[in-house]
């Protein structure tokens, strides 16, 4: 799918108990759509209740179809310019 139609998004993901890393992660959103930034995550946000984050990109019907995974949400990841 052309990158245009891709959006970047933080991808959090609740997962109280599970050892999570990015093997972890590409299986449990493998054959969505979704493409992972192998640079970024998964990084703890609040470990004590499972709760991790990773970035990546999705078409809006990849990311339609990964939030249908329970304990998966999307937040737009936007980029942040410098003020001035």
């Amino acid at each position: 799918m052309p990158d245009a139609v891709k959006s970047r998004y933080v991808i959090q993901l609740e997962r109280p108990g599970e050892r999570v890393d990015m093997e972890f992660v590409r299986a449990l959103l493998g054959g969505t759509g979704v493409e992972l930034d192998a640079g970024y995550g998964p990084v703890p946000v609040n470990p004590s209740l499972g709760r991790f984050v990773v970035r990546g990109f999705a078409s809006p019907e990849a990311r339609a179809v990964a939030e249908r995974i329970p304990g998966v949400r999307f937040f737009v990841d936007a980029r942040q310019e410098p003020a001035g």
